[in-house]
């Protein structure tokens, strides 16, 4: 009996055929190798879309040499799975070698690099440029500059040539050398542009305003915005200790007639100031006489607290016996003599012992006035069990000179109060 080949039996005979034919291609990857035992190119497979990643550029002191060596023979020692591994094309390596010209010559020497690497220069403060200004004209009513200024209501009227000029010829030129942006916030003011007035301005501008509206007597015309800008200002809170905005807002309450301001700025200005206030209101046009007031009450403030403690000193050296918390002459003497070098002691320790001379250089009251009230006084009843009351009180009191000191200091600080205003008010 002949046998039939049935569907199946021809498709199962059909795949053993194909695995006979594919199992060589199988353990070779699909690549016939050539004579000389090397793996030949497809070029159908180099003109793929394959994604390769760029190694380090060509020549690179820990990258790899290009081109590579060819791969080793199948079934040799040095052949690999990554040997056997898809190459990029020729025209990859190429590229390589045009973008390897481009680059720049690698720093071999330390000294090349250090001739590259440059320390930063460091920027100077520009020197202020001065540009030429050019002339702002301002066409102002002769009528309101002269209700609101006393000083254009003297100029304007009278014999002076402005007024001669502006009665013949009906308008006048006046120049102004104030700060332009001021001298704005003022016409507006005058002219009734309320609208165009800041309400919250600077203290550096507040100063400005305060030196024009001294300059020109308009403060009644001005008083309200005045104490608009005050009270912004103040918001931000004002100096509790003396520094280079001091004497600015002291100028200010002068002018805007602000006593009890003014007399806050004077107190902190007695108390902490020192030989060189002339110095720091040269930028400050504040009236002479308050400046000799302020001077004046410093010297004499610091010059009694160092009166105070020479005249403890000179009531010890004087040789009568003061101690009266002893039980015998001996000690009492002794306690004396340890309170007068106590006294001198601590005195030379803070700079007043011997006696500086006025006005008193580098010194403020404030410091003065604590440094005293840190002298040690020492004294032998306290280091001993015979003494425990005397006519002061306790005996850690030490005769009494901590309270006799302390209370001269609060009687000096009361005297530095400030000033009053209404004694420095400026005629308008």
């Amino acid at each position: 009996m002949r046998d039939v080949d049935t569907p199946s039996r021809t498709a199962s005979k059909l795949s053993k055929d194909l695995g006979k034919v594919s199992s060589p291609l199988d353990e070779d990857d699909g690549r016939p190798e050539d004579a000389s035992g090397q793996e030949a190119e497809n070029p159908a497979e180099a003109e793929e879309s394959v994604l390769y990643y760029a190694p380090e550029p060509p020549n690179a002191s820990d990258g790899p040499f290009y081109p590579p060596p060819p791969r080793a023979a199948r079934g040799s020692d040095a052949s690999s799975r990554r040997d056997r591994s898809a190459s990029p094309p020729a025209s990859f390596w190429a590229s390589l070698k045009r973008q390897q010209a481009r680059l720049p010559n690698p720093i071999e020497d330390d000294d090349d690099l250090d001739d590259l690497v440059t320390e930063p220069e460091v920027l100077e403060d520009p020197e202020p440029v001065i540009i030429s200004s050019h002339e702002v004209h301002c066409t102002c009513s002769s009528r309101h500059l002269m209700l609101a200024s006393q000083h254009f209501q003297t100029i304007l009227t009278g014999n002076y040539n402005e007024a001669l000029t502006l009665r013949s010829k009906g308008h006048v030129t006046i120049s102004v050398s104030e700060d332009f942006d001021t001298m704005v916030i003022l016409l507006n003011i005058i002219h009734g542009a309320s609208r165009k007035v800041p309400r919250q301005v600077t203290l550096d501008t507040l100063r400005k305003l305060a030196t024009l509206v001294s300059s020109l007597g308009m403060l009644d015309s001005v008083e309200f915005f005045s104490d608009t800008w005050i009270d912004n200002l103040q918001r931000e809170g004002f100096p509790k200790a003396y520094d280079k905005t001091v004497l600015p807002l002291l100028f200010v309450f002068w002018v805007f007639n602000r006593p009890d301001e003014f007399k806050n700025m004077t107190r902190i200005t007695q108390r902490e100031c020192n030989e060189t206030l002339d110095e720091d209101a040269r930028d400050v046009p504040i009236a002479h006489n308050i400046i000799d007031a302020i001077k004046r009450d410093r010297e004499f403030a610091i010059e009694t607290a160092i009166t105070i403690i020479h005249a403890l000193i000179t009531r010890y050296m004087d040789g009568q016996t003061i101690c009266d918390g002893a039980l015998d002459d001996e000690l009492r003497y002794a306690c004396d003599a340890m309170v007068l070098g106590s006294l001198m002691k601590s005195s030379r320790k803070i700079g007043v012992w011997p006696k500086p001379e006025a006005p008193f250089n580098g010194r403020k009251f404030k410091d003065l006035a604590k440094a005293i009230r840190s002298i040690r006084i020492l004294d032998v009843c306290n280091k001993t069990s015979s003494r425990k009351w005397n006519s002061h009180g306790p005996g850690n009191n030490c005769h009494g000179l901590e309270d006799s000191v302390e209370a001269s200091m609060k009687s000096i600080e009361a005297s530095l109060e400030g000033l009053e205003l209404e004694s420095y008010a400026k005629k308008r």
